[in-house]
């Protein structure tokens, strides 16, 4: 710099020189101080330009960094969409989204980006933003290049372009794919929260009804069959009660069935055996023309369960397959296979909040080619008496899913509404670790009779026509009855006449004091004292919590005489506690 500057400070001084040799005089030597003075104060200004220049450019260098920074490397996508859809300009986030090269995106239009059934919504947006100026917000699903998708959160601007002629949309866009999850993921458990709520309340209710109802069939199914007499006379309009009751009786078994609290005693068994054995039983109720196919392996995943409530639960899920198909002679596959609990599918699984724990899985699985079931049908079908068909009574998928819930286990459906999509119910049960035991057929019990029961007994029951019903049935079979309604007036009572007392038959809800309370007072004035206690709740879940004093026998409400004279046979029989 500073020889270019004495270059042409030389070549001014020589100009200098050659214009005063014009005029005919040489260049004073205050006028080459002047020169040279002129020549340093523009050197000087030509550095600080220079500076400046050079602050400028590292402003500018800074300034492009924090554009590159701000816009290009933000931590959402921008996008400037003119008024045809079609993309002007995108940052190296919005391109990373879509996993295509920023440069590939100019001038396509973004719809190309957008599932199609979000195409309308986005179009919409768009038009509103345009017409009304007004900021919009949109969610939407993008499909990236490759073919994934994800969720997006739109938060567009209308602003004119750089002409100022048109206007553009200027709209950030951010991956919400995450928060969409935890959201979906809230409202499920928000919506199992109230499916649980409410299948609690139907629960209490449906029990609370069951327990009365079977006090007061008590009643009547004890008065019939006293009238009947013993051996029961063939009185047509008595024995048609008699026969109404016990179905009625049925459909209440069936109601705690469905609450999970008639579970029966358990004992480890073969799954593919019990489906065996039942088949016979299976292919005589099914309509001609319904093909039973099953697939059974032997051996088969053994499970701890009531054979019993295994056989009601099969049949409950083979007849609704064929309920399913109408009439039409279509086949229906029955298999058994064991899952771990990885393979469950966590859709339309029930009883809704059932998780299957860390472990293996029986799978019993029943696919019918029936209509199929509607989605908003699906989280109904296992409400008690609700159905779709003329045939049914709805009780047998909610006992179904009763049974898996005394059980430890849970359901999964999937089924798709059409004619030949059928269904396919998979009911799960978790796999147990010991033996088989030998399935045997249910005999009849208590062929041979007893001597005539005489000696005095001590009934305890809330219900005054239920009380007076037993004091009756109980007297037909020898004995004398003392009767009380309530456990402190039964705990008084025992204290009198202890030394006669052969045996008392409790209720298990009272007021005041409740059966086991009763119980507990009565071992404590006397320790041998055989004691029936009887519920209109399922044996398994009375005697499901632990207390110290346990019963020799139970009674099921409602019961006939047989089941009666059966209870005491088992209370007399056991050694004293």
């Amino acid at each position: 710099m500073i020889d270019e500057l004495r270059r042409r400070a030389e070549q001014r001084v020589r100009e200098q020189a050659a214009e005063k040799a014009e005029l005919g005089r040489a260049i004073s030597p205050e006028e080459l101080r002047l020169v040279l003075h002129d020549l340093r104060v523009h050197q000087i200004e030509l550095e600080m330009q220079n500076e400046e220049l050079r602050r400028t450019q590292a402003d500018l260098e800074a300034s492009r960094a924090r554009y590159f920074d701000l816009y290009d490397l933000a931590p959402v996508g921008y996008f400037t969409i003119n008024e045809d859809g079609l993309i002007l300009e995108a940052n190296f986030t919005a391109a990373t989204l879509l996993g295509v090269a920023r440069g590939a995106l100019i001038k396509q239009p973004l719809t190309r980006f957008i599932v199609p059934e979000d195409q309308d919504r986005y179009y919409l947006h768009r038009k509103r933003l345009f017409a009304t100026g007004a900021r919009q917000f949109l969610d939407l699903q993008l499909r990236r290049e490759n073919g994934t998708q994800f969720w997006a959160r739109f938060e567009a601007t209308a602003a004119p372009d750089a002409d100022g002629a048109t206007q553009v949309c200027r709209a950030v866009v951010s991956d919400v794919s995450e928060r969409k999850r935890l959201e979906e993921e809230r409202l499920r458990f928000e919506q199992e929260l109230r499916e649980m709520q409410k299948a609690e309340s139907l629960a209490r209710m449906a029990g609370a009804i069951a327990h009365h109802f079977n006090n007061q069939l008590g009643v009547i199914m004890g008065n019939l069959e006293l009238s009947l007499g013993e051996p029961p006379v063939d009185a047509g309009p008595l024995t048609d009660a008699l026969q109404a009751t016990r179905r009625a009786a049925e459909v209440s078994g069936l109601l705690l069935t469905y609450l999970g609290q008639s579970s029966g005693n358990h004992a480890p068994l073969d799954l593919s055996e019990s489906c065996r054995k039942s088949l016979p039983m299976l292919l005589a109720a099914m309509p001609e023309g319904v093909a039973l196919e099953p697939h059974l392996p032997a051996p088969g995943p053994v499970v701890n369960a009531n054979a019993v409530q295994l056989q009601l639960m099969l049949t409950n899920l083979i007849t609704n397959a064929w309920e399913a198909g109408g009439g039409r002679q279509t086949p229906i596959h029955l298999t058994v296979k064991t899952v771990s609990a990885a393979e469950i599918p966590t859709s339309h699984r029930f009883a809704v909040g059932w998780r299957p724990r860390d472990q293996d899985y029986a799978c019993l699985e029943v696919i019918d080619a029936g209509h199929g079931i509607e989605e908003r049908e699906l989280e109904r079908i296992f409400e008690p008496f609700f159905t779709t068909r003329f045939t049914g009574r709805g009780l047998g998928l909610p006992v179904v899913l009763g049974i898996l819930h005394a059980h430890s286990g849970g359901l999964v459906v999937k089924s798709k509404r059409g004619r030949g999509s059928g269904s396919a119910f998979r009911a799960y049960l978790p796999v147990s670790a010991e033996k088989a035991a030998r399935l045997t057929d249910i005999a009849a019990q208590g062929a041979e009779r007893e001597e005539p029961w005489t000696g005095t007994v001590l009934l305890v029951e809330d219900e005054e026509t239920l009380r007076r019903t037993t004091r009756t049935m109980l007297a037909r079979l020898g004995f004398t009855v003392l009767e009380t309604k309530d456990g402190i007036e039964a705990v008084e009572m025992f204290r009198l006449h202890k030394d006669t007392i052969r045996f008392v038959l409790c209720d298990v809800t009272m007021p005041y004091m409740d059966g086991w309370g009763t119980l507990a007072a009565l071992r404590t004035l006397a320790p041998g004292i055989r004691v029936i206690l009887t519920s209109g709740y399922d044996e398994a879940h009375v005697m499901a919590d632990d207390y110290d004093e346990r019963p020799q026998a139970f009674l099921g409400k409602p019961f006939q005489l047989n089941a009666l004279r059966d209870a005491i046979r088992r209370a007399l029989a056991k050694p004293e506690n």
